[in-house]
């Protein structure tokens, strides 16, 4: 049984629709990891998957049962943690314990509190009773964090957990999520622009844009302007006078965005002179992260404005030539290309 499964899902804000899903299924047991642009819908999915809003229309199982926000199976098995977070005016050690209390679990507060505490950095004698306005904006963030992880829950939800806090809370706040997830068999989603964390970590990442689940894996989307290339291709113009090549874009394209897959990309280093054109285009190495799940290598190339996002299959990496701040060169075919 799927941990999740979204049936016609259409959420608005306003009437302007955020989010448009036709069926989607989340097993249990994986951290999944949320990528796209600012506004394709990543927050309003996790707050749907969080049951604190209600679809405009469709419908939502939770391991298959259909679950609607404040039913009692979801207080007891999903946690959501915003990207802003508040907390209550009370003590550390009160916002740790809030939710337990709530759910008539005082006997384990003590151990709860302490261990949540003690998984996000915080030591119990120095913070437990500190107020919530003797904070840092990390500290603050870790406490809310810890009042989540001391329920225990069954699905921990992310909005964005390492966005504006220092490193040695992002450095927490990454080892606490991996340790639910290990010791506890807790299902992880996160919505995260730190695609190397969620390479480092995830089972899968999905790729949102305008709404809509593009499917797994990293997309690079390219805005134009497009120019005529011939009656069947346009161009967009990449630093160096370089073309981006792409199928005319069809009506239905109402964005008239133009996106490739990373696994749609191949690249090479620089030196290889059997790169074929059109279809070849040279950029620099800016980051590299390994593929937990898969073994493979993401890299990211910068073109001027454009960062074009490609795997790397293992045995293309161990030849050589790939190092951050290298000139490589990467090639596609202009028909994988898909518009929006």
């Amino acid at each position: 049984m799927p941990l999740y499964e979204l049936k016609n899902i259409a959420h608005q804000y306003n009437g302007h629709l955020a989010l448009s899903i036709d069926h989607w299924v989340l097993e249990s047991g994986r951290i999944t990891g949320l990528s796209g642009p600012n506004g394709s819908g990543k927050s309003t999915l996790l707050k749907l998957l969080g049951f604190v809003e209600r679809p405009t229309s469709g419908q939502i199982f939770l391991n298959g049962r259909k679950t609607v926000p404040f039913d009692a199976v979801v207080r007891e098995t999903v946690a959501l943690l915003p990207q802003a977070t508040f907390l209550l005016k009370r003590s550390v050690y009160h916002n740790v314990e809030y939710g337990l209390r709530l759910r008539g679990l005082s006997r384990l507060t003590d151990n709860r509190v302490r261990e949540a505490m003690s998984l996000v950095g915080l030591d119990f004698d120095h913070f437990a009773h500190r107020p919530w306005y003797a904070l840092s904006g990390g500290e603050a963030h870790r406490v809310a964090l810890a009042a989540r992880l001391a329920l225990r829950p069954k699905v921990l939800l992310l909005d964005e957990p390492t966005t504006s806090v220092d490193a040695a809370s992002a450095q927490h706040i990454k080892s606490a999520t991996l340790y639910a997830h290990q010791q506890w068999g807790s299902s992880v989603v996160i919505v995260s622009h730190e695609h190397q964390w969620l390479h480092e970590i995830s089972h899968e990442i999905l790729y949102l844009f305008q709404g809509k689940l593009l499917g797994s894996g990293h997309r690079t989307l390219l805005f134009g302007p497009w120019l005529p290339a011939d009656d069947r291709k346009v161009y967009m113009l990449l630093i160096g006078e370089q073309r981006f090549e792409a199928p005319h874009p069809p009506p239905e394209a109402i964005h008239q965005v133009a996106a490739i897959a990373a696994i749609d990309l191949s690249i090479l280093p620089h030196d290889n002179v059997m790169v074929p054109a059109p279809g070849r285009l040279q950029g620099t190495l800016t980051s590299m992260s390994l593929e937990r799940i898969t073994g493979r290598i993401h890299a990211t190339v910068g073109m001027g404005s454009v960062v074009f996002h490609v795997v790397v299959p293992p045995e293309i990496f161990n030849r050589g030539g790939f190092t951050p701040g290298s000139a490589v060169w990467i090639s596609y075919q202009p028909d994988d290309v898909v518009w929006y």
